[in-house]
């Protein structure tokens, strides 16, 4: 049935009482479809009728099901859309607003928006399309219809729209039935607009808060997490929603109570009724709410707490702070309610504001009860702080205490006492504890109150905290030694306090609690362990008094000597750390005498007890005793001034010595022993021969396995593996020099084979902390000391040679001769390690002849490894054992260098004949790994045969070049092939065809003919196919037809198809990263053989390639693309080289087109085609060079870019290094505009500090001054503004600084810089190497003929007038108040600045003391200088 064909028929239809108006008809929305859409169909104001339909339709619809609703049906909604964003609304052209306005007054659309809105909320999915087209007409219906609307109205629909964003907000950026609601403005308008309204509502505010409260203020609390956890970027949309929630509760009207610290409870009210379902929802977001509150009030503090003329200053700060602590209070109650872990993370959130925002007043005792409150629950709760099953609890109770500590140190400083014995067996993995214990360390240290927290350490040990730690006393002792209180990191920090904070008035005092703390620990024990003896009735008996009233100690000996043994680790640290220099004469001898008092009364007495007493030595806890006593007395013994004390009893070394090998002596004890005698044999108290031998023997008897490990904790040692791990770790951290000097030749060897057994190729899987037996004689083998130590040297490598002695038994060739694989020897792995060994050998330690042995065994032992791995007859032979023989052999013929007579004939052919096969491969790529070692020695041999065919030799050369020209396209000549083709290169880079005997050139045709035989049907094929082998082959067939000059015989042109193909793979990065180089060398051959007409065309054409490949291709792949294209660039005619730099330039400029990534990859590939240059361009690139850097110096983008800046950097370091000859005065200009702008000040940095600019800016500066000298003379003014500014840099801001003082001194700094990311050492070494330079006398490089005559000079003489500029610049960084310059950085650039003082002199040092230094600036310098004099030559010997 047609539609109504008049106006009238269409409003009748509209109208009609059923849907549709006539049975089997269409629906009115058909009708009005087809209305709208039907131009020929005039009905006045058709626009505005339809949408007063739409819009009564969806408002008297609304509460229908979903089946009936219009809500539901997008024809409604779409209809709707075209329509108002539709440029015709009627027959005469009336404007939307002209007719929309008064029609929205008559139908409101806030009903049908809610509605819709909490449909949509309460379905499962989110209908895309539907969604959208509702948002277009929402965006277009809204602005027009919000100003009838009432604050109550925009309530129930921002409601809606929380409840939307709720259950289809933004929860992964990737989620697509999300995006919708974060681009749609629909929701915004919403939002905004109840904003708005909310800013106005006057007397209503309070009512809104109140319904907010009651309806949404959960589904708010879940937006308001979603929008701060987990997201990277935050949704704007939730953000708003968040804002008008805070806006809501945090209101003007409604923070007026808070004037007299009064806060409405409404909230938290709502707060708990809501934790009730779900203590989670209110938990997460609790601490940005207040945060949120917090900032609220400061922003109205003026209106708040008014401004008259009775306010003492600073009073509205103090009563912002009352208020929020108020708020604080209130939540705190939320937050002790439960104990789970959301609780105590929201906890620690809470506190994490109150300290950033500085709302602690010390003056608030409300505050300070509530603070304390929340500091005994921590305290009380680490009570539990042993249990493992607690750890988030633990670690949140300490970071609580922390934050408590950075408030205000006085809350919890009560509390150390109770505090510092809950904090000995934390588990380590807590690294929080560490902090708060280096925080506790620096408020003592400030407030000069050190003695109390020493005591509060040793206290911890006592008896009675040790026995509240369950387990017994084996468990308490290990507890406590993993705990923080022993942990080095916080005895470094102990002794580093100590030694710079102790007072001279308190060291005799400190000396003193800790001489009696350790009296009363050693007479306890004993005294305990005498009423034990006598209960046995192996000791005296005494009377007991019956009238006492006091209990008898029943505690077990055992706890006593743990709590000795724990007190003499840490306070022997203390002891150490003294400072007894700053003591005078007199009162450090009472001093002295205290200490030598305690080491004889504790130390040496436990000492005889124990091994001299029958069976001590035998229980457990005497050991304790006993170790306890060894670290105090080498403790002791260790400091200067204490060598007559340092002589234990003779006895007593002798039953140690004898105590080692007992098999009831812990290994902890075994440990502790071999350090004490060592240091016993130091002072000459011991025969060092006997401690060695029975070291020896522990090592050989206990060497453990690589799968063994030690995590460095003395306690954790229970077998003698471990124990041997420690051991040898002692002596070669410690000991070995002693060992060189002490030890007989036999110990030596014993050594060297004890070494020599050690695996290095085994893998251990483990934590980076730990220690392995691989792992130490790793780091020996990588000590300059060990082999700078004669003896030990010789006897090690005496031992290498000789375990490798067997080999010389074997020759190659025989070897090679012999058919399938016979008996192997038995110990091949052990010459399989032994060149493990090697591998991490320095090379310069060893003479030539010895490398030369070395490697011709190495040849043996490669064979007979391959044997065994084609054998499968030792299955613990693997390829990656092979592969250690071959990298030992390509790193030692890389080292000497000229191998002609080394390497043989047969060993070559066996290379090229036995490559590793795929049933050797491991899912490891151990096979690709020794393909590319094997490849990489056949390169090597083969350049040294190419380099001796040009000497007239060429009987190897010819003999290996006929074989290759037999080869076929079978899959085992691959290697073969591949050799072929590093022989081409070899070739190629040696020199051109007529430098070679005409009988070799006439093999090499032969060889061209058969690879181009066998290459030439693949490539010419129509479907060609990207095949690395195939397409490299090719390549080289291009490379070898140039050298030969053999003519072009219609060879196909497949460089562009294969790029294009390339470039639309979809095949992983590994292989485009393959493939790129090998398309890239193809291109470049049929460059070069174009014509000259096509060249520049293939010249463009190349460039983009490689352009495109750059975005393609990794770092390493990069490296193979640069070699290629540097290979070409070498080539090049000087029209065709001058037309590539041309092309480059046109790119560089930004008008150009391209990217920053692209421009960077042009600037790197300039880079390596001026490094490449073909002869007779150098003015080409002096033209080149001169432009590009004018452009960069023009160009804010090449320094503020970071990709564009490091390439920029490597450009300019490139250029001054490779080409000084080049650089005119011209160019200094641009130069140091450049360097300029990378030092200059901003106002923006970058998130991580970019180091390689200072270090290119040095190296800049460097060869500058070491090889332009000529034109650092005319420009000093520049060098010494840009040194002043490398001084600047070496900055580092003060700590807790305020945010206007930091952006005081981040404006300062470059942009390349990170406020949290400071320059390190090395930065500063690298500047005190280029200051030194001005020093150094040099020749200038210039292509003039004065160079020649010219006569070796430095810059001291010119450089004199500015030295003191650069010094005034590093006194101004170290005496700048906000910031330091760390002592590192001051040692390592002292070098520097004395060369500078050097060059001042004294009459200039005075003139800037006067003129340009402050008072504290004088006093920087003069300790300068006082360094400076110390250090200076004045000629006397």
């Amino acid at each position: 049935m047609l539609g109504p064909q008049n106006a009238q028929d269409f409003i009748r239809a509209l109208k009609a009482s059923s849907d549709p108006p006539h049975v089997g008809g269409p629906s009115k929305i058909d009708i009005a479809r087809e209305a709208w859409e039907n131009n020929h169909l005039y009905v006045p104001n058709k626009a505005e009728a339809i949408v007063e339909w739409l819009l009564t339709r969806l408002l008297k619809d609304r509460a229908r099901d979903r089946q009936s609703n219009p809500l539901c049906d997008i024809r409604y909604w779409d209809l709707l859309a075209k329509i108002l964003t539709s440029e015709k609304h009627g027959d005469h052209g009336r404007a939307l607003r002209a007719w929309l306005v008064p029609l929205l007054n008559r139908v409101p659309i806030a009903p049908v928006i809610l509605s819709y809105l909490e449909l949509v909320a309460s379905e499962g999915s989110l209908d895309v399309a539907q969604y959208v087209t509702v948002s277009q007409c929402i965006t277009a219906l809204w602005p027009l219809a919000v100003p009838k609307f009432n604050p109550d109205t925009l309530l129930e629909c921002f409601g809606a729209a929380v409840h939307l964003v709720e259950a289809h907000g933004v929860q992964q950026p990737s989620d697509c039935d999300s995006q919708p609601l974060n681009e749609s403005r629909a929701l915004s308008l919403i939002v905004l607009s109840y904003r708005a309204s909310l800013a106005n509502a006057g007397s209503k505010r309070k009512q809104l808060y109140t319904l907010f409260l009651q309806k949404y203020l959960k589904s708010w609390l879940e937006v308001a997490t979603r929008s701060w956890e987990g997201q990277t970027v935050r949704s704007s949309l939730e953000a708003d929603v968040y804002d008008a929630g805070v806006e809501t509760m945090f209101g003007l009207e409604l923070l007026k109570p808070a004037a007299d610290q009064k806060h409405d409870s409404a909230l938290v009210e709502a707060l708990e009724r809501t934790m009730q379902a779900s203590h989670e929802i209110v938990l997460r977001p609790l601490p940005r709410l207040f945060a949120s509150y917090v900032q609220t009030v400061k922003r109205h503090k003026s209106a708040l707490f008014g401004q008259g003329s009775s306010q003492v200053p600073g009073q509205i700060a103090d009563q912002v702070q009352a208020a929020a602590m108020v708020f604080y209070a209130n939540l705190s109650t939320l937050t002790r309610a439960g104990g789970d872990d959301d609780f105590w993370r929201c906890r620690v959130s809470l506190l994490d504001v109150v300290e950033k925002e500085n709302l602690f007043n010390p003056k608030d005792d409300e505050a300070r009860a509530l603070l304390r409150q929340d500091g005994d629950i921590a305290v009380e709760t680490l009570n539990i702080a042993h249990d493992e099953t607690h750890t988030f609890r633990t670690d949140s109770a300490v970071q609580v205490l922390t934050l408590l500590t950075r408030i205000d140190y006085d809350l919890m400083s009560t509390s150390a006492a109770v505090l510092f014995p809950r904090l000995v067996a934390i588990p380590s993995v807590i690294s929080s504890t560490l902090q708060y214990l280096k925080l506790l360390l620096e408020y003592e240290s400030k407030t000069r109150n050190l003695p109390a927290s020493i005591m509060h350490v040793s206290e911890a040990f006592s008896v009675p905290h040790l026995q509240r730690i369950p387990g017994g006393p084996r468990a308490a002792y290990e507890a406590a030694s993993a705990g923080p209180l022993t942990s080095l990191a916080f005895l470094d920090e102990l002794s580093r306090a100590v030694h710079s904070f102790l007072t001279p008035g308190q060291v005799l005092e400190t000396i003193g609690d800790i001489t009696r703390t350790l009296k009363d620990a050693h007479a306890h024990f004993l005294d305990r362990e005498a009423k034990l003896s006598a209960d046995r009735g192996e000791g005296p008996r005494k009377k007991r008094k019956k009238d006492t009233s006091l209990s008898e100690d029943r505690t077990e000996p055992e706890y006593h000597a743990v709590s000795f043994a724990l007190i003499a680790r840490t306070m022997v640290v203390v002891l150490r750390s003294l400072p007894l220099h700053t003591l005078t004469d007199d009162v450090r001898l009472e001093a002295e005498k205290a200490i030598m008092d305690v080491h004889s009364a504790v130390a040496c007495r436990t000492l005889r007890d124990g091994f001299l007493q029958a069976d001590c030595k035998d229980s457990w806890h005497w050991q304790i005793m006993i170790t306890g006593s060894l670290r105090l007395h080498l403790g002791l013994t260790s400091m200067p001034g204490f060598l007559q004390q340092s002589h234990l009893e003779q006895p007593v070394l002798s039953a140690m010595l004898a105590s080692i090998s007992a098999p009831s002596v812990s290994q902890e004890l075994v440990v502790e022993l071999f350090r004490t005698l060592l240091h016993q044999c130091s002072i000459d108290a011991l025969r060092p021969q006997e401690v060695l031998d029975a070291l020896l023997s522990h090592l050989a008897s206990h060497l453990p396995t690589a799968s063994t490990t030690w995590s460095g904790k003395a306690h954790v040692l229970s077998t003698g593996a471990e124990a041997a791990i420690a051991l040898l770790h002692v002596l070669a951290d410690r000991w070995l020099p002693h060992f060189d000097a002490w030890s007989t030749p036999e110990q030596r060897e014993r050594l060297a084979r004890i070494l020599t057994n050690i695996s290095l190729s085994e893998n251990v899987t483990g934590s980076t902390s730990t220690l392995t037996i691989s792992s130490i004689f790793t780091r020996l083998l990588h000590d300059a000391q060990f082999w700078e130590l004669l003896n030990v040297r010789d006897a090690f490598v005496a031992q290498l040679i000789q375990q490798t002695a067997s080999l010389d038994k074997y020759e190659v060739p025989k070897l090679l001769s012999r058919k399938g694989a016979r008996r192997l020897p038995d110990d091949v792995l052990r010459f399989v390690s032994v060149y493990d060994i090697l591998l991490r050998v320095p090379p310069e330690y060893l003479p030539r002849a010895m490398h030369v042995d070395f490697l011709k065994r190495g040849f043996v032992a490669d064979i007979l490894v391959h044997k065994a791995c084609t054998g499968g007859k030792q299955s613990a032979i693997s390829v990656h054992h092979l592969l250690i023989i071959r990298e030992f052999l390509r790193r030692t013929i890389a080292y000497l260098g000229s191998v002609e007579n080394v390497v043989t004939k047969e060993f070559l052919e066996y290379l090229i004949a036995h490559a590793p096969t795929e049933d050797l491969a491991s899912s490891s790529g151990a096979d690709r790994d020794v393909s590319s070692v094997t490849m990489e020695l056949i390169d090597m041999y083969q350049g040294t045969l190419v380099r001796s065919a040009k000497r007239g030799s060429i009987g190897v050369l010819a003999d290996l070049v006929n074989r290759y020209s037999t080869i076929d396209g079978a899959e085992s000549s691959v290697i073969a092939r591949r050799a072929s083709l590093l022989l081409i290169d070899s070739l190629v880079r040696e020199g051109a065809a007529t430098d070679f005997p005409e009988e070799l050139v006439n093999m090499l045709r032969a060889l061209y003919t058969r690879l181009l035989a066998l290459s030439a049907p693949s490539v010419a094929k129509p479907e060609l196919r990207l095949n690395v082998d195939v397409l490299d082959t090719w390549s080289h067939v291009q490379s070898l037809r140039r050298w030969l000059k053999e003519e072009s015989q219609d060879m196909p042109t497949i460089g562009r198809p294969l790029a294009q193909q390339l470039l639309s793979w979809k095949g992983n990065k590994q292989e485009v990263g393959a493939l790129a180089p090998v398309v890239l060398a193809v291109m470049l051959g049929e460059m070069q053989a174009a014509t000259p007409a096509q060249r520049r065309e293939e010249l463009e054409y190349m460039v983009i390639v490689y352009l495109a490949f750059t975005r393609l291709c990794g770092r390493q792949d990069m490296k193979l693309l640069d070699t290629k294209l540097g290979t070409a660039c070498r080539s090049l005619s000087a029209d065709g080289f001058s037309t590539v730099l041309d092309l480059i330039y046109d790119g560089l400029s930004w008008q150009g087109g391209l990217s920053a990534k692209d421009v960077a990859s042009l600037i790197r590939l300039s880079t390596i085609v001026l490094h490449d240059a073909p002869e007779g361009t150098s003015r080409v690139c002096q033209a080149f060079a001169t432009k590009s850097l004018n452009m960069f110096a023009d160009d804010e983008h090449f320094v503020t870019d970071l990709g564009l800046r490091s390439e920029v950097v490597e450009f300019l370091v490139r250029q001054c290094n490779d080409r000084p000859a080049s650089l005119r005065t011209a160019d200094l200009s641009s130069l140091w505009s450049l360097l300029r702008s990378l030092l200059a000040d901003s106002s923006v940095h970058e998130p991580s500090t970019d180091a390689t600019v200072f270090h290119g800016i040095v190296n800049v500066l460097s060869a500058l001054v070491r090889l332009r000298r000529d034109l650092v003379l005319n420009t000093l003014p520049h060098l010494g503004f840009i040194l002043r500014r490398l001084v600047s840099c070496l900055r580092s801001l003060r700590p807790q600084l305020g945010g206007k003082q930091s952006r005081m001194v981040l404006d300062t700094l470059p942009r390349w810089i990170a406020p949290s990311q400071p320059l390190s050492a090395q930065e500063s070494k690298a500047l005190a190497r280029l200051l030194t330079t001005l020093t150094t006398k040099t020749m200038i490089r210039t292509h003039s003929a004065a160079a020649e005559t010219q006569k070796p000079e430095s810059l001291v003489r010119p450089f004199s007038k500015h030295a003191a500029y650069v010094l005034t610049a590093y006194v101004e960084a170290v005496n700048d108040p906000l910031c330091f310059v760390s002592s590192a950085i001051r040692k390592e650039v002292q070098p520097g600045l004395f060369a500078l003082c050097d060059m001042l002199g004294e009459h200039n040092r005075d003139a800037m003391m006067v003129s340009a230094l402050d008072a504290g600036g004088k006093v920087t310098m003069k300790a300068l200088w006082k360094e400076y004099e110390k250090q200076r030559y004045v000629g006397k010997g």
